[in-house]
């Protein structure tokens, strides 16, 4: 078990230094930890090298200089690499693991493998949480995102400190893989909503009204949303800058079609809005932001949303 009181002292491992781990991992070292980061693309780790961190040479260095690791990959499959190791890396976490460590893992999991990975992990005497985000990449620079945590509730005790430098709200969701049951459910919903959003205002547009006034009446009603706040006016600009891009959350989509094909039950809304992200994905769309789904119902209806 980490000694709480000296849990400052002791290196932090940070693992995946992409859009949203980069920011978390810099707000960690702003708190006063010490921090020891990896990323396949070395050149990641320049920034962080400036601002004092160490840098590893692979996740068993990582795994055997900290005592809280963090992961923040890009899906199922590179946790597993990382982690267990395959042809690619054959100095995986695993192989430093001891009753030192706990892994926190953030990426956007598999709840079934999220599970496997806790067991191999608790073999070795460590511990894991499973813990993705809600939120995109301004929440993760400002450390305001809500963190949803599948795990023991005495192992969240010992890292929350840690947690609560990237995000304003950590919540205990339930065991091993609860909380990426619980970050899938969130997206499936917020990759319908924004379709859905954007087909009525494409609609609309289309009837003959002017866009301003649509999202007007959207925000002042019954209907306004996240979405209707923070992309309606993305979508009046044509502006596409990603904040959390088309290709993650298609990838999400094929996450969350996995699991419920694992526990048989039928998610047709969200199927059918898969296939309108792919052929956004098919058309060249993929790093833009998830809002730009809008383009794809612009080009069946003929429509444009944007006059700019």
């Amino acid at each position: 078990m980490i000694d709480m009181s000296s849990l400052k002292e002791k290196t932090i491992g940070f693992i995946g230094l992409g859009n949203m781990g980069l920011p978390m991992a810099k707000n960690i070292l702003k708190a006063g930890y010490p921090l020891m980061v990896w990323n396949r693309t070395i050149q990641r780790t320049d920034e962080l090298k400036q601002l004092g961190a160490k840098v590893a040479s692979n996740p068993k260095e990582i795994a055997e200089n900290t005592s809280v690791i963090i992961t923040m990959l890009f899906g199922p499959s590179a946790v597993e690499e990382v982690v267990l190791g395959s042809r690619n890396n054959s100095f995986p976490l695993i192989e430093g693991i001891t009753s030192d460590n706990i892994l926190v893992d953030m990426t956007t999991n598999l709840p079934e493998i999220t599970r496997d990975i806790a067991k191999a992990i608790r073999d070795e005497g460590g511990d894991m949480l499973d813990a993705p985000v809600s939120g995109s990449v301004k929440p993760a620079t400002e450390g305001l995102l809500t963190i949803l945590v599948g795990g023991k509730k005495e192992t969240l005790s010992q890292v929350k400190p840690i947690l609560e430098t990237m995000g304003k709200k950590v919540i205990l969701i339930g065991d091993n893989g609860a909380g990426c049951s619980m970050k899938l459910t969130l997206n499936i919903h917020l990759a319908t909503l924004m379709a859905s959003f954007a087909e009525s205002f494409t609609f609309g547009v289309k009837l003959g009204l002017d866009p301003k006034t649509i999202l007007d009446v959207f925000n002042n009603s019954a209907l306004k949303t996240y979405i209707s706040e923070t992309k309606g006016q993305k979508l009046i600009d044509g502006d596409w800058s990603s904040a959390f891009s088309l290709s993650l959350m298609t990838k999400d989509l094929d996450l969350a079609t996995e699991a419920a094909r694992g526990i048989k039950i039928p998610i047709p809304i969200s199927g059918a809005t898969k296939e309108v992200y792919y052929a956004c994905m098919a058309n060249g769309k993929g790093d833009l932001d998830f809002s730009a789904i809008a383009t794809q119902f612009e080009k069946m209806g003929n429509v444009r949303i944007s006059k700019s």
